[in-house]
C-alpha cells in the first residue's frame, strides 16, 4: 500500500480542478514614445464586471455602459513611472471587441512623463491577488524589436527597458514552456493516464522495459504536439479555442475509459499520444499566441518555449514511473490504482469537457 501512496496523492491532488475557475488573462501592449508610453489592455468582459463589483454574467454591453468606471479602475490599477518620476496616466473611452469568439473590453491608456522618459517601469495592479492563474501578458514593442513578459500575482511590475539579449528571450520562454505544462492541468491528466498502466507492465516484464515503451508514448505525444504547436504559433493553422479545448478534455476521458476496458492493451497508446498530441499542440500555443513571439527571435523562442514543455513533461514522466512500478507489486493496484484512478481522471475530464462544449 505504501508503494501506491505517490501515486494516490497525485490523483487525490488533481481531484479539487473539476471546480477550478480557468484562469482568465489580459493582454498588455506596450509601444514606447518619446515622452512616455503607450498601453493599450484588453481584458474578458468578466473580469471587467468583477473588478467593478458587477455580477460576473454581466452583459457586455452593461459593462462596457460604465465608461467612466472602467477608465477610472484602470488610471488607478495602472501606473508607469520614470527616472523623472511618476508619469500621468490618461484612459481612452473604452471599446468593445470579439476575440475567438469572447467578449473583450479594450481600453488605452497613454502615460506622459513630466520630464526624462528613461528608465520606465510599468506596474498592474488590477492582476487577481487571489488567482494564481490569472495573467498579463505583456508585449513591448520597438521599431524593429520586441520583447514578451507574463505578470502574475507576486510579480507585477515590469521594467520597459531596452530590446533584451537572444539569451535572456530563451531562457524567459523556456521557463513559461515548462510552467505552462506544470500548471495545465489537462495535460498533466493526459500524460497521467497515458502512463497509469505501466506499473503492471514493469511488474510483469522489467522497470527497463516499461521505461521503453512509456519513452515510445511520450516520444510520440511529443511529435504530435510538436507539429501543430508550430503550425498554430507561426499562424500557418488556427483553431477555434473552445473546440481545442473541449477536445483536449475528450482525449482524456478517451484515453481513461481505454484504460479501464483494457489495462493491458498498450500496443495503440503511441498512435494514441500522437494523434491526441496534435491537438494538444494547438493547447499550448494559446498562450504563445497571447504573448506573442519576439519579432528578432521567433523561431529560437518558439523552439525555447517546446523545450520548456518536453523538460517539464519528462520529469513529470520520470517521477512517476518508479511509484507506478511499485504500486504495481500491490495486490490492489489494478483496482484502486489503474481503474479507480482512471475512473477519477475520466469523470474530471469529463466535466471539462461539458463545462467547454457547452457553457
Amino acid at each position: 500500500m505504501r508503494h501506491a501512496l505517490p501515486v494516490m496523492v497525485t490523483l487525490l491532488a488533481l481531484a479539487p480542478l473539476a471546480h477550478a475557475h480557468r484562469g482568465s488573462a489580459k493582454l498588455v501592449t506596450v509601444e514606447r514614445t518619446s515622452d512616455g508610453a503607450v498601453v493599450d489592455v484588453e481584458l474578458e468582459s468578466v473580469d471587467v464586471a468583477v473588478s467593478l463589483g458587477m455580477d460576473e454574467d454581466a452583459p457586455p454591453e452593461d459593462v462596457l455602459a460604465r465608461d467612466a468606471a472602467i477608465r477610472a479602475w484602470l488610471e488607478r490599477g495602472f501606473s508607469v513611472r520614470g527616472a523623472g518620476g511618476a508619469c500621468s496616466l490618461h484612459a481612452e473611452a473604452p471599446e468593445g471587441i470579439e476575440v475567438d469568439g469572447q467578449r473583450r473590453v479594450r481600453v488605452r491608456l497613454v502615460a506622459e512623463c513630466p520630464s526624462e522618459a528613461s528608465g520606465l517601469v510599468l506596474e498592474d495592479g488590477t492582476i487577481f491577488g487571489d488567482d494564481a492563474q490569472h495573467e498579463a501578458f505583456v508585449r513591448v514593442r520597438w521599431a524593429e524589436q520586441s520583447d514578451a513578459h507574463v505578470l502574475r500575482a507576486g510579480r507585477q511590475s515590469l521594467r520597459l527597458s531596452e530590446p533584451p539579449a537572444v539569451s535572456s528571450l530563451l531562457a524567459r520562454f523556456l521557463w513559461e514552456g515548462v510552467r505552462h505544462l506544470a500548471t495545465g492541468y489537462d495535460h498533466v491528466l493526459f500524460l497521467l493516464s497515458l502512463i497509469l498502466t505501466a506499473g503492471g507492465m514493469a511488474r510483469r516484464e522489467g522497470l527497463r522495459a516499461a521505461a521503453k515503451d512509456v519513452a515510445w508514448i511520450v516520444t510520440a505525444f511529443t511529435l504530435g504536439h510538436s507539429v501543430t504547436l508550430i503550425a498554430a504559433a507561426l499562424g500557418w493553422v488556427v483553431l477555434p479555442s473552445r473546440l481545442v479545448e473541449s477536445v483536449i478534455a475528450g482525449s482524456i476521458v478517451v484515453v481513461a475509459l481505454l484504460n479501464l476496458a483494457r489495462p493491458e492493451k498498450r500496443a495503440s497508446m503511441p498512435w494514441l499520444a500522437f494523434a491526441f498530441g496534435l491537438v494538444h499542440g494547438f493547447g499550448f500555443s494559446g498562450v504563445l499566441a497571447e504573448l506573442g513571439l519576439p519579432a528578432q527571435a521567433r523561431v529560437l523562442s518558439l523552439v525555447a518555449f517546446n523545450v520548456g514543455i518536453e523538460l517539464a513533461q519528462l520529469a513529470f514522466v520520470a517521477a512517476l514511473l518508479v511509484p507506478l512500478e511499485r504500486a504495481a507489486r500491490w495486490t490492489g493496484y489494478e483496482r484502486w490504482i489503474v481503474q479507480g484512478g482512471s475512473g477519477v481522471i475520466a469523470t474530471l475530464a469529463g466535466f471539462w469537457l461539458l463545462e467547454r462544449s457547452l457553457f
